[in-house]
């Protein structure tokens, strides 16, 4: 080596101690971050030739950064969220034991959470109110049972001959009850079930009529009274009509509508299929109920005894929508019996139904049926 001024290039051929070797490293990269000072300070500690001496461990490389400040959740009802905090920045890292390179700086601070984005404020569905809150009792009637769809229990109805007995079942007809009464009150939200007992017939359940109507009260379609409670749906004596009943109701049962049941009088069209005896039960007819209930509510061809012209001697019950005369045929649960449970109606008035017959409207009727609402209120008073 010559002598004079030693320059870095020079200074690099030094290595006979270890301070030439520092000096080295400290010319090289003291102006290069602390990162790369760490890796250099590393690789310095082997230049020395046959040297023992490890530098010491450098700072940690660049702190870890700050954690980015979160988001705060959308606010609600279309409220905008405020914008998450900034991260704290990281802490500086120690220096090394033997070497003093440049201080690390501490992380960068986490960029702060963009705002929660608005809520959104979804239309809630408007509230459906009953415009007929007491309407709860009609008779089918035969243009709205025979023009109805299939629903999605009970079958379609045959457009000239309804449905006989076949209702789909007990669940069926309480479904018929109540495409009819929202067809004709369009904000009805009641449960309806039709008035009919069924007997368990092949693994089914057995129910009586009187008890699957609920407490009380009922009114049809224009707010007449047709009972405060069971007791009063129960004739009192022979007459037959229900013993709370509003006079006008009593004597003419409504439909759907709050029409008569009974158009003209020139109609004969009051047999209304029950399945039950006058108690509202199911009726004793012989057969376990099975003819007397059309197989729950299921056959429109179950043909049953023959009974004669007086309504006697059959096995499918029926009550009068409306009475025959001031004197008899009054009962509306249970006043006679017919024959059958095939499809068919006979208005046009006459006797009993006539041997052979198996018709449900063979004795003046249709295979209509009475259906009644849960949780109905009183009509207000003007």
């Amino acid at each position: 080596m010559g002598s004079g001024v030693a320059t870095p290039d020079a200074m690099e051929y030094r290595v006979n101690n270890m301070a030439s070797v520092t000096l080295q490293c400290r010319i090289r990269h003291a102006f290069f971050p602390g990162f790369v000072l760490a890796l250099a300070a590393a690789a310095c500690g082997s230049d020395g030739d046959g040297g023992s001496a490890a530098a010491g461990s450098g700072g940690s490389p660049v702190a870890a950064a700050g954690s980015a400040g979160t988001s705060s959740a959308a606010g609600s009802a279309g409220s905008t969220g405020a914008a998450g905090t900034g991260g704290s920045g990281g802490a500086p890292s120690s220096g090394g034991s033997t070497d003093e390179g440049p201080p690390d700086v501490g992380g960068l601070a986490g960029a702060s959470g963009s705002a929660g984005t608005g809520g959104t404020d979804e239309p809630s569905e408007p509230e459906v109110t009953d415009e007929l809150p007491f309407f709860s009792f009609f008779v089918t009637s035969q243009a709205g049972l025979f023009a109805l769809p299939a629903g999605e229990i009970a079958p379609a109805p045959d457009p000239e001959d309804g449905y006989g007995g076949n209702l789909g079942g007990l669940a069926g007809a309480d479904e018929i009850c109540t495409m009819l009464a929202r067809a004709s009150n369009p904000t009805d939200q009641k449960t309806w079930r039709a008035f009919l007992s069924t007997s368990g017939f092949n693994g089914g359940e057995r129910v009586d009529a009187i008890d699957r109507v609920g407490p009380g009260p009922w009114y049809d379609y224009n707010g007449l009274l047709l009972a405060e409670t069971v007791e009063g749906l129960l004739p009192e004596g022979n007459d037959g009509r229900p013993s709370d009943a509003d006079p006008q109701l009593a004597d003419m049962f409504t439909d759907e509508n709050g029409e008569d049941v009974r158009p003209s009088q020139q109609i004969d069209n009051h047999d209304t299929l029950t399945g039950s005896g006058r108690d509202g039960r199911l009726y004793d007819d012989g057969a376990d109920g099975r003819v007397a209930t059309c197989e729950d509510w299921t056959s429109s061809s179950v043909q049953g005894a023959e009974g004669n012209l007086m309504g006697m001697g059959g096995q499918v019950p029926v009550g009068h929508s409306w009475p025959r005369t001031n004197n008899n045929g009054r009962h509306w649960i249970q006043d006679h019996t017919i024959n059958g449970c095939e499809p068919g109606a006979d208005i046009d008035g006459g006797a009993g139904a006539p041997a052979g017959d198996f018709r449900v409207g063979a004795g003046g009727g249709y295979g209509g049926f009475y259906c009644f609402a849960l949780g109905a209120v009183a009509p207000e008073t003007p």
